[in-house]
């Protein structure tokens, strides 16, 4: 199935982000892609504890980071294709996800 795409939207696809959008964008990014690390560091502990005999963080712990990943890469693809409200609610998604998450998993 192809996809015809104007050259106009081409272009809109294709101009660099400046100025405070591009630092909010980043800064959304970062916190997305610490998530998934995160997400994947709990996995490997999980992984070494069941093979050596402890309990580990447990599956909740596991399952709670790899959707808070997940909801962060998802609303972060939307910061990044979106101009306006809708790219700056989506940053603000990812920053909460990634509050609730360390504060529900790390902190409380």
């Amino acid at each position: 199935m192809d996809v015809d795409v104007s050259d106009a939207e081409t272009a809109q696809l294709r101009r660099p982000r400046r100025g405070l959008g591009a630092v909010w964008r980043g800064f959304a990014g970062s916190l997305a892609v610490g998530l998934v690390l995160l997400a994947l560091v709990v996995i490997g502990f999980q992984v070494y504890a069941g093979s050596h005999g402890e309990p580990g963080p447990g599956a909740w712990v596991v399952a709670g980071h790899v959707v808070a990943a997940v909801v962060a890469v998802v609303a972060q693809r939307f910061a990044d294709r979106r101009d306006g409200p809708v790219g700056v609610l989506a940053g603000l998604g990812v920053v909460a996800v990634s509050a609730v998450t360390l504060w529900v998993f790390w902190w409380a």
